[in-house]
C-alpha cells in the first residue's frame, strides 16, 4: 500500500498550513515519504523512528492515541486566515478562493485523519522485504472518535466548523479561558482554572456589583474603566475577579495573569492579544511597587498616559492591599525635597488612573458572622448557631482576626472534622 499521496496533502495544505509544523503531523509525512522513497536500511529505519514518534506523542496526549480525535483537535483550535475572519463574525468577508482552500485543506485532513496503523504496517510490509515481524512489534493507534465524534467529511462541514470558531475565538484562547503571563515564557494555559463562583462569596453585594457592571460594560462593547480592588486581606479581592472570569467565560471573555516582576513587558502582551476576536482582563494580584521601581511608571502610562490608544478588547484588573501603591520608607517620607507634595500626589497618580477603585474592608463581627453561617448553609452543615459562632469567633481570635477568607477557612474546618466522625 502506498501512503505517499499522504505526504502530498499534508505539503498542500494553505489555509492550515501552521498544522505542518505540529508533532504528529510532522513525522507522520517525514515517516510516509522516507518509507516509499529511501530504499536503504538507513531511510526505513527513519521511517520507523519517525513512526513511532508519531505514535508516542498520541499516547502521551489527552486523546488516548486517536489520531483522528488528535487532528481535528489542531483544526479546532489554529489560527489562520478562515478561524479568524469566523470568529470576527466576518465569513462574508473572504474571497471565494479562500474558502475553497479552506474545504480543500479540511477535505485533506480528513483523509490524513484516518489512516490507520493498519495501513502503515502494510506500507511498511511492502517497502521493507524480510521484515514480517514489523507486523508484530510496531505500535498501534486508533482512529475512532470519542471527543469529537464528527462522522462526515470535515470538508462538508465548513459552516459547522467556522460556527465553532464563532463561539469560541481561535487557537489556545478557544481551548483554555484563563493564563498566565512570564517573562521568557510569554503567555501559558491554565489547565484546571478555580472553580470558584459569584454564589460563593458572601456579602460585599455592592463591591461586587459594582465590578459585575464593569465587567458587563466591558463584555458588550460599551465604555467602561480599568478597576482596582483596594481593601484588607482575605475580604475577597482577588476572588472576586476569578469568579468573574468564571461567570463569563462562555462570553468571550479570557483572563491573563500577570505577575509584578513581568510588568515591563506588560505592553508586548497587549500587543499580542490586541486582534485577537476575545474580550481579555488582565489580572495583577497584590499589586505594590518599591521606590525607584521602573514599572511604577510603566503601568501608569499604559493606564492612561501612553501615545497609543488601549485596545478595547483588553482591561486591567488589580488587587492591593495599600492605598499608596508605592512602599514608602520614613526616611522618603521626611527627605530634603522641596516640592514634597508632588511626590506624594505621585504615589497616589497610579490609583486614580484606573478609573474605578471598589473597597473591600473587614467586616465588623455581625457580618463575619453572617458570612461564616451562609457558608456552612451552603455545605449543608448541620450545627447550633451558638456552637457554630462561638467556634468561629475563637478560630478568628486564632488566626489574623474577621475576613472572609478566614470564614471560609473555619467552615473547611468544621466540614473536614464532620466527614472524619471527630468532635467539633
Amino acid at each position: 500500500m502506498d501512503l505517499l499521496p499522504i505526504a502530498f496533502l499534508i505539503d498542500g495544505l494553505s489555509i492550515y498550513k501552521n498544522l505542518r509544523n505540529d508533532k504528529v503531523i510532522s513525522n507522520l509525512h517525514d515517516s510516509v515519504v522516507k518509507l516509499n522513497t529511501c530504499q536503504s536500511a538507513e531511510g526505513q529505519l527513519q521511517a520507523i523512528s519517525s513512526y513511532t514518534a508519531m505514535c508516542s506523542t498520541l499516547y502521551e496526549s489527552e486523546y488516548q492515541g486517536s489520531l483522528s480525535d488528535y487532528i481535528f483537535d489542531l483544526v479546532l483550535y489554529d489560527i489562520n486566515i478562515f478561524s479568524k475572519a469566523s470568529a470576527e463574525h466576518r465569513l462574508d468577508s473572504l474571497s471565494p478562493q479562500i474558502l475553497q482552500a479552506a474545504s480543500n485543506d479540511l477535505h485533506a485532513l480528513f483523509k490524513i485523519s484516518h489512516i490507520t496503523s493498519e495501513m502503515f504496517k502494510a506500507n511498511f510490509q511492502e517497502q521493507c522485504k524480510g521484515c514480517s515481524f514489523l507486523e508484530e512489534s510496531l505500535p498501534d493507534y486508533t482512529i475512532e472518535q470519542h471527543r469529537y465524534p464528527v462522522r462526515d467529511d470535515w470538508g462538508k462541514q465548513v459552516n459547522a466548523i467556522s460556527d465553532f470558531y464563532a463561539a469560541n475565538g481561535v487557537g489556545m484562547y478557544a481551548k483554555y479561558k484563563a493564563f498566565i503571563f512570564e517573562m521568557g515564557r510569554g503567555i501559558q494555559p491554565v489547565i484546571t482554572l478555580d472553580p470558584i463562583r459569584l454564589t460563593d462569596l458572601k456579602k460585599y453585594e455592592v463591591q461586587r456589583n459594582k465590578v459585575l457592571e464593569n465587567t458587563l460594560a466591558f463584555i458588550e462593547g460599551h465604555p467602561y474603566n480599568n478597576v482596582l480592588l483596594y481593601g484588607d486581606r482575605g475580604t475577597g479581592k482577588s476572588s472576586t475577579v476569578k469568579a468573574i472570569l468564571n461567570e463569563y467565560k462562555n462570553r468571550n471573555l479570557r483572563m491573563i495573569e500577570i505577575s509584578k516582576r513581568s510588568i515591563a513587558d506588560l505592553d508586548k502582551l497587549i500587543n499580542s492579544i490586541q486582534n485577537i476576536p476575545l474580550k481579555f482582563i488582565i489580572f495583577i494580584d497584590d499589586l505594590t511597587f518599591n521606590e525607584n521601581d521602573d514599572n511604577f511608571g510603566i503601568l501608569k502610562a499604559i493606564l492612561d498616559g501612553s501615545l497609543s490608544v488601549r485596545p478595547n478588547n483588553v482591561a486591567i484588573y488589580a488587587t492591593t492591599n495599600r492605598r499608596h501603591l508605592i512602599k514608602e520608607t520614613f526616611s522618603a517620607r521626611e527627605g530634603n525635597e522641596v516640592h514634597r507634595g508632588d511626590t506624594m500626589d505621585e504615589s497616589l497618580s497610579l490609583s486614580d488612573r484606573f478609573g474605578l477603585t471598589v473597597t473591600f474592608m473587614k467586616p465588623n463581627k455581625d457580618d463575619f458572622l453572617t458570612i461564616v453561617r451562609q457558608l456552612a448553609a451552603d455545605r449543608h452543615i448541620e450545627m447550633e448557631d451558638e456552637k457554630l459562632c462561638a467556634g468561629a469567633e475563637r478560630f478568628a481570635l486564632a488566626n489574623s482576626g474577621r475576613t472572609p477568607r478566614l470564614a471560609r477557612q473555619y467552615i473547611d474546618h468544621i466540614e473536614a472534622r464532620i466527614k472524619l466522625n471527630l468532635e467539633i
